[in-house]
């Protein structure tokens, strides 16, 4: 493709912006949903997407991009060439990560109408405050991961959070069950916890058409890190993955690439995906009790090249250290396993 082309169009449903490769396409006709994909370039996945779906001179946005250098008003152009005016259009995050929420400010100046759940205002209020970056530390720290890793770690996840209220972009809240009209679409916000707590999805039952954030993915397992003492991500995951399952969904709309197969399917895969992972690392506590949480990353079978654990850039070390406690938090709380702090500050695992 060269630069004659770039905003020529790549077909009668698709568009191109840059010299990027990446599209604006048609991705279903009824309702009428566009797929902007967006830049990313500091994780092992190219793109996240933004959707965007018209009916009746209304436009309804799902999830908002990465404020990277290079989406910079990518998004707004996307909106300019199919003729939405912003002054008429809602934004809808699915969830709080950075990802899905950047490029929010640049359309609630335009005038467009920003609307989160509560659960991803609670989110941004918990997670994207310096408090938060404190106790993964000590977390991580309590799992034997070193002063100076845990920081690192820490400080990159960080810095993919978001919080509008600090950020001072105007938006306002939805509650779980609610509904957001889109002309003559109704869709019903339904929770879909386990990436975040507070993640919800878009549902537009008569076409059986969701727009799911995160809670699934085909390109990859959706990473599920840990949130706090007491809570079970990977438990909500399980319970978010088989729910999606049963629901009845033709058409997903994902936060990364798009729907290759069938999604009960593939929710129910992931859910196994998820079960196999915490049976090896019960197997791992069974085998030789007494490991600490960071001892315990490897035995869980992740695809990664442990021995150049430093030379594995920060944010996939984050994902792998951050499901892993996640996992072990997941057999803690339903019996499997005893954890046992020492009086070192770290804590073991035992077999219950």
């Amino acid at each position: 493709m060269t630069s004659e082309d770039w905003g020529c169009g790549c077909g009668p449903d698709c568009f191109t912006l840059d010299g990027d490769g990446f599209t604006c396409r048609r991705v279903l006709d009824a309702p009428e949903v566009w797929r902007v994909e967006l830049l990313m370039h500091d994780t092992f996945l190219p793109s996240v997407n933004a959707f965007v779906v018209l009916d009746g001179g209304e436009a309804l946005v799902v999830d908002a991009g990465t404020p990277d250098e290079f989406n910079d008003t990518r998004l707004m152009r996307a909106l300019v060439r199919l003729e939405v005016d912003p002054g008429r259009a809602t934004l809808f995050c699915t969830h709080s990560h950075i990802d899905h929420t950047g490029l929010a400010r640049e359309l609630a100046l335009a005038g467009a109408r920003v609307v989160v759940p509560e659960g991803v205002l609670s989110d941004m209020r918990r997670f994207a405050v310096p408090s938060w970056r404190d106790e993964m530390v000590a977390r991580m720290r309590g799992e034997g991961v070193s002063a100076a890793e845990a920081r690192e770690l820490a400080d990159v996840i960080w810095d993919h959070t978001s919080n509008f209220e600090l950020e001072g972009v105007g938006f306002s809240t939805v509650a779980p069950g609610s509904t957001l009209r889109c002309g003559r679409w109704e869709l019903e916000v339904v929770p879909t916890p386990g990436h975040t707590p507070g993640q919800c999805a878009l549902w537009e039952p008569v076409t059986g058409t969701a727009f799911l954030g995160d809670a699934v993915l085909f390109l990859c397992s959706t990473c599920i890190g840990f949130w706090g003492d007491g809570e079970d991500p990977i438990g909500e995951q399980l319970s978010t993955l088989r729910r999606l399952a049963g629901m009845g969904i033709s058409h997903a709309f994902m936060g990364h690439g798009l729907q290759d197969g069938d999604v009960a399917e593939r929710c129910l895969a992931n859910a196994a995906h998820h079960e196999r992972r915490s049976a090896r690392a019960l197997a791992a506590i069974e085998a030789t009790p007494g490991l600490c949480g960071a001892e315990l990353v490897p035995a869980m079978d992740w695809h990664a090249p442990f021995d150049r654990w430093s030379e594995t850039p920060a944010l996939t070390r984050w994902f792998l250290v951050s499901e892993s406690v996640a996992h072990l938090d997941h057999l803690v709380l339903t019996g499997a396993v005893r954890r046992v702090r020492g009086a070192d500050g770290v804590s073991r695992y035992l077999p219950a």
